[in-house]
């Protein structure tokens, strides 16, 4: 699923726990090619956040905590925002906008780490589906066909996947599939590169890819399973949806053969699950980021690293992603997009 997304990396969320996460990874991602030598495409074409009046109160507020914790957000009034994309601003209070936001390429993205990964001793095995895991006293034997591994510790980072997976092992993981779709314009005349827009009173999302625009709207309140193809009834729902934010919809062409579905692993409140299984202290779920798990896969390897080595986590706060916070009145993170 990984290489489905959007692509999109951002500071801008609600709660200190995903924040955080965020400003840990995206230095990682903005210096990647200088520290690594890899390029990952990564574009600081910012994140425009167009917030209704509804909202406006409780939206400054998560800017005023992501600027404490170091995030460079700016407070936009409707007017000052048109200057990155054109948008109705009907019923809107304001904008924000993240300078450091943007995209990474994840097939890019991903070969780099594999490719570090290599020099440093991983093996990876591609095309071998587990069928089986046992439990020793002492750690695992995972089955995959005919070949076998044993190891001390399994990190579960299956994304769509991942309970399933917890189940050959007789383990309760609270994630499960939902498709997403991203469709694609055909080539539209305007120079500008569009900051990935997203109107907070319906959803919708935008931004540039090349002369092209990316765009779409997260189905969340569909039923988990793993339906395929595109739902092309979906798609004029969506422009129906956009169309009165971003009036120039109503002439946007489609690439109906460059647009394309994946899959999001999605959580009971829509956070990642990071943290060491209740059923098993040798077992870490690294899972359900419903769409941020490439956004936060660098905060979250230091964070599964250091549970492995040292039993505990100590360079980030990651008690709101615990398996048990479902049965408590922790904060929900509110800019799930």
């Amino acid at each position: 699923a990984t290489g489905k997304s959007a692509a999109g990396v951002r500071v801008q969320f609600t709660t200190p726990a995903n924040i955080q996460l965020s400003m840990y990874s995206l230095p990682i991602y903005r210096d990647f090619t200088q520290r690594h030598g890899y390029d990952i495409g990564y574009r600081d074409i910012g994140y425009l956040l167009l917030v209704p009046h509804d909202r406006w109160d409780r939206h400054l507020e998560s800017v005023a905590l992501q600027q404490s914790m170091g995030a460079p957000v700016e407070v936009l009034d409707p007017i000052e925002a048109q200057r990155y994309v054109a948008f109705d601003s009907k019923g809107l209070a304001g904008a924000t906008y993240g300078p450091w936001d943007g995209i990474i390429d994840p097939h890019m993205a991903t070969h780099a780490w594999v490719s570090m990964g290599k020099t440093l001793g991983v093996e990876y095995h591609l095309n071998t589906p587990v069928t089986a895991i046992e439990r020793l006293h002492e750690g695992w034997v995972i089955h995959s066909g005919d070949t076998v591994f044993q190891c001390g510790h399994i990190v579960n980072a299956t994304g769509a996947w991942s309970a399933d997976v917890g189940r050959l092992a007789g383990l309760e993981v609270p994630v499960g599939p939902k498709r997403i779709q991203i469709f694609l314009s055909a080539p539209i005349e305007d120079p500008r590169t569009y900051p990935l827009t997203i109107d907070l009173a319906t959803g919708v999302y935008l931004r540039s890819e090349g002369d092209r625009v990316l765009f779409g709207l997260d189905n969340l309140d569909q039923d988990f399973g793993f339906s395929e193809g595109m739902d092309w009834d979906w798609m004029e729902h969506v422009l129906l949806t956009g169309v009165d934010r971003f009036p120039w919809w109503g002439e946007l062409g489609i690439d109906r053969k460059g647009s394309w579905w994946g899959y999001y692993a999605v959580s009971p409140d829509n956070n990642p699950v990071i943290g060491v299984n209740p059923g098993d202290p040798r077992w870490i779920d690294a899972c359900g980021f419903s769409g941020h798990g490439i956004m936060h896969a660098p905060a979250t390897g230091l964070a599964v690293s250091e549970l492995i080595a040292d039993g505990h986590v100590h360079t980030l706060e990651i008690g709101g992603f615990r398996h048990d916070r479902f049965e408590t009145n922790m904060a929900v993170e509110g800019n799930i997009f």
